[in-house]
């Protein structure tokens, strides 16, 4: 496969998860949550290289053999390298964090590359960044365990102190708002 044809195909799929992603957010009132797009690549029955391309909802944090990981669900699709969708993807994954950031609005990690499996195919997914950001300038309905991550992480935390911290901005931000 050619870059002009794979790139028109990451496009394309990047297109469509982004219209589910965007359809579900306007259902939503306050569709904040830790986020990252994923992109991975596997070979195709045909010996080419196929892509997945989706958005991560990241709905905890458990530490795995000392390692800080994220679990969260993968919303996108499979497609193999003549640009055939293989199927829609809609699965828990986990991916190894590191770096993280916090300040009292904002929250960002490194998510390292892994492989895994997704609709019965091996992917290798690709080192991606998730996180938060109030940009819209509100006050986040996380902002005491936002800050209280900044906090813990100017120290030196362990593996399970960071995972407990995350455990409460992902709780927090995914809570329903009271009305």
């Amino acid at each position: 496969m050619t870059i002009p044809r794979l790139t028109t195909l990451a496009l394309t799929l990047m297109m469509i998860c982004g219209s589910a992603a965007a359809g579900h957010a306007q259902d939503n009132d306050d569709p904040r949550a830790i986020t990252a797009r994923v992109h991975g690549t596997f070979v195709d029955k045909a010996g080419g290289l196929g892509v997945l391309s989706g958005d991560m909802t990241i709905v905890r944090f458990e530490v795995v053999s000392g390692a800080l990981t994220a679990i969260g669900e993968i919303v996108g699709a499979l497609a193999d390298s003549a640009g055939n969708v293989l199927g829609a993807v809609h699965q828990e994954l986990t991916l190894p964090v590191g770096n993280v950031a916090s300040s009292c609005n904002q929250l960002r990690m490194d998510l390292a590359a892994t492989d895994g499996d997704v609709l019965q195919t091996s992917v290798h997914f690709d080192q991606e960044v998730a996180g938060f950001d109030s940009r819209d300038g509100t006050t986040p309905k996380a902002l005491a365990v936002l800050c209280a991550a900044t906090k813990l992480l100017r120290e030196q935390p362990t593996s399970d102190s960071v995972a407990r911290a995350l455990n409460d901005v992902a709780a927090a931000m995914a809570a329903k708002p009271v009305r």
